[in-house]
């Protein structure tokens, strides 16, 4: 089993964290405190774990460009 944690910090944390709550897995744990979202997951391929890891990034980078009006239509 590989194992994987992602942080993201910053005053937007809580509305990544949300913004990832659809994604959840079984075996996804989300925490949020302090000003910091960490997102912790495991699978049995690294591909799998480096997928994963790339569509939370994306769905967290997608709120904060939505929260900071960077998004272009």
């Amino acid at each position: 089993m590989i194992r994987a944690r992602l942080r993201f910090e910053g005053e937007e944390a809580e509305a990544v964290a949300r913004s990832l709550d659809p994604d959840n897995l079984s075996g996804m744990r989300v925490t949020v405190a302090e000003g910091a979202v960490e997102v912790e997951f495991s699978a049995e391929r690294a591909g799998t774990i480096l997928a994963t890891a790339d569509d939370l990034i994306m769905n967290a980078k997608i709120v904060l460009d939505l929260l900071n009006n960077e998004v272009r239509s």
